[in-house]
């Protein structure tokens, strides 16, 4: 006979994602920075994914070997970045550093808009995969430092779900866009829109709060200095 009372049981999976959403919601560096992820997105993605290979065979008269090129630079950029970063502490200032990064990596999109030749864009994607890459791998290493873990994947669903929640939205919008402005002129106008986005959240008030907390919290760390760093994030 079950005799376990109902207080011990699971939680539900709404329960569950209610108590993240609590947590998200009460600090503004990850709901600050899921929100602009998500415009950010929603202004970018679409762009390139749709017009860049369009540029290199209509505008450039490329191939499918110089739009491979293209991307295979940014996987390049990203494996670089990688690599470096790797060698490195994380920055005292983490979200400075993730703010900086992912607005300049926004701002490498309009780069596909004005290039001329496909090593320019080849350029423009090794930027724009390298800066991305680095926002990134600081953001994940916050996250786990910040966020306690049995809540670390509560967060990181919500994190992925409102920030690539408007993808659809991004590529049905490409079309009417692209008509009205040109191919080109959507993607800068995605690159600049998108990093003055990117660069407002920043200043968001208490988007920083976390960069003065004197101890980072990893997922290894005891119970005790959890819950402080909890505290220090709520601020």
């Amino acid at each position: 006979m079950d005799t376990a009372a109902p207080a011990d049981r699971a939680p539900s999976v709404r329960h569950e994602l209610a108590e993240g959403w609590r947590f998200v919601r009460g600090r503004v560096w990850l709901w600050a920075t899921f929100a602009s992820a998500a415009i950010a997105y929603l202004c970018f993605m679409g762009p390139v994914e749709v017009l860049l290979p369009y540029i290199v065979k209509n505008d450039l008269h490329g191939s499918a070997r110089d739009l491979g090129m293209v991307f295979a630079a940014g996987g390049i950029g990203s494996v670089l970045c990688a690599l470096a970063m790797g060698q490195r502490d994380v920055p005292r200032r983490g979200i400075t550093f993730i703010y900086l990064s992912w607005t300049l990596a926004t701002v490498a999109v309009a780069g596909y808009g004005v290039s001329t030749a496909v090593w320019q864009l080849m350029l423009a994607a090794l930027a724009f995969n390298a800066l991305e890459t680095a926002g990134t791998i600081v953001w994940a290493t916050l996250k786990q430092r910040h966020v306690p873990r049995r809540m670390l994947g509560r967060v990181s669903s919500l994190d992925w779900l409102i920030s690539i929640g408007l993808l659809p939205v991004s590529f049905a919008l490409t079309g009417p866009v692209a008509s009205a402005l040109g191919s080109r002129g959507a993607l800068v106008a995605a690159g600049i829109v998108g990093a003055i986005v990117t660069g407002a959240a920043y200043f968001v008030p208490r988007m920083r709060d976390i960069e003065g907390a004197a101890a980072a919290v990893g997922p290894d760390a005891s119970l005790g200095d959890r819950t402080s760093g909890v505290l220090a994030d709520a601020g």
